[in-house]
């Protein structure tokens, strides 16, 4: 592993095509992302006509399924870390056997953490609402959805791969035809018809389970259809160094990955414990506001996939070079993004089934705050994920995702809604505390440039 975090020449301050590029790789991946968020809302919206039992139960258990998929992407990110740096020296077996290894060593750390979610999950759902027909939907729909952290896995890990080498385009194919069936099969296993009786929230849950095994099958299919690099390439018979590489990098991201998911589960309790109003109200705003991240997550992507290139070859100039252009270009279309969205914030809400008026005393001001803390939330993920983490700076992340979350963060939530017994709308704005400490100590890190290695290994 090579590491340097000096500058050594001087080069324009944009590197030539650095706007195509980020299209190329940012727009697929966003375009992707969008879909993911509007079919988690349509799961919301859908069993939003069962009443605010089911929207809260369809939140609250696909926040734990969303706990073990933060653990798969913590070891996905780390695993297109080095693909990305092997990919910029040409060396394909590396990232292969890489990628094999995470494959395989994620599978078993899933199969329990899968039985333990869907065995005990009355008992979990407890921690969230006190409801017991929220618990009753909730434990239904994690049983309907018990294979989907396993397959998810496998997709995540294959697109962390695809994306790291510049093929964001396959991903998104897929993805899309994957997402167009699930919405089919949720119109149709929800509502019922064609002689199947309306399921409701189980029904939310099998169609998902239903897509994400067909977007296995097509991943895996095409792969081998094209005879792909990812399955044809040779693998390195002696994998030890690379291995623990991606060990150092990867058990960090993925604490912190864990870190903070946890944390938003904790944010969720919090509401549930409020009420079923404001824990419904919570549960539809959250894939609007994974909506509105999800071209900001392609650019974060793009970053990560170009910084990761660029340390790979030791051009450490033009990866900071790169991450100054990246850093502008968040900050002016984050704050452009609120402010549309502000000015769209009834039409939202209608859009969202939150204008009664029972639900829109609560949504309107959290809807506000969203939008007024987007620029902040989106330049904070573009310094840590597509930063800070290219160059493998993950322990630092991760001191940084618990003391921002843990110690200032959910505290300050917590005591304001149970013990200052604070309305709705002040608490869901506490939570913005969390973003400004990260946004102080991931900034300083970005100056001090500790990012900048190559954390490429001669495998032999």
């Amino acid at each position: 592993m090579t590491v340097k975090n000096y500058l050594n020449s001087n080069r324009k301050s944009t590197p030539d095509g650095m706007l195509s590029k980020v299209i190329k790789i940012g727009f697929p991946v966003a375009v992707q992302s969008a879909l993911v968020a509007v079919l988690a809302m349509a799961d919301v919206l859908m069993v939003s006509d069962f009443g605010n039992e089911a929207t809260a139960s369809v939140g609250i258990a696909s926040k734990w399924h969303f706990v073990a998929i933060m653990i798969m992407a913590g070891m996905a990110s780390a695993n297109g870390v080095l693909v990305a740096q092997y990919w910029g020296k040409n060396d394909r077996s590396s990232a292969k056997t890489i990628t094999m290894l995470v494959m395989s060593c994620g599978a078993k750390i899933l199969v329990p953490v899968t039985l333990a979610i869907t065995l005990f999950s009355g008992s979990i759902m407890m921690l969230q609402t006190t409801d017991l027909k929220v618990i009753e939907l909730g434990s239904t729909y994690l049983w309907y959805s018990f294979p989907v952290l396993i397959l998810t896995h496998l997709i995540i890990v294959s697109e962390s791969a695809l994306r790291s080498t510049g093929d964001t385009l396959t991903p998104l194919y897929l993805g899309a035809l994957t997402i167009i069936v699930n919405i089919a099969l949720n119109f149709w296993l929800i509502k019922g018809g064609f002689g199947v009786p309306a399921m409701g929230v189980a029904g939310a849950a099998l169609a998902t389970t239903i897509s994400r095994l067909l977007q296995v099958v097509l991943m895996f299919g095409f792969l081998y259809w094209r005879r792909h690099w990812l399955l044809s390439a040779a693998t390195l018979p002696d994998s030890a160094k690379l291995w623990a590489s991606y060990k150092h990098i990867a058990i960090p991201s993925t604490a912190s990955a864990v870190v903070w998911a946890i944390g938003t589960l904790v944010y969720q309790m919090i509401f549930g414990h409020m009420g079923t109003t404001e824990l419904a109200v919570f549960s539809m705003i959250g894939p609007f506001e994974s909506l509105c991240y999800s071209l900001f997550f392609g650019i974060s992507v793009a970053c990560s996939v170009l910084l990761g290139q660029s340390l790979g070859r030791d051009e450490f100039a033009e990866a900071f070079k790169m991450s100054q252009f990246f850093i502008k270009t968040v900050l002016v279309f984050g704050l452009c993004v609120g402010l549309l969205l502000l000015f769209a914030k009834d039409m939202i809400l209608s859009g969202l089934n939150l204008s009664s008026a029972e639900l829109y005393l609560l949504a309107s001001p959290a809807l506000t705050v969203l939008c007024c803390a987007i620029w902040l939330r989106m330049l904070n993920m573009i310094i840590i994920n597509g930063i800070l983490r290219a160059g493998g700076d993950n322990y630092f992340c991760l001191r940084m995702d618990f003391v921002s979350m843990w110690m200032v963060g959910v505290p300050l939530t917590a005591f304001a809604a149970f013990i200052l017994d604070w309305d709705f709308k002040y608490v869901y704005m506490l939570m913005l505390a969390e973003e400004l400490v990260k946004f102080a100590l991931c900034f300083q890190r970005y100056l001090k440039r500790y990012w900048m290695n190559n954390l490429t290994v001669t495998a032999a």
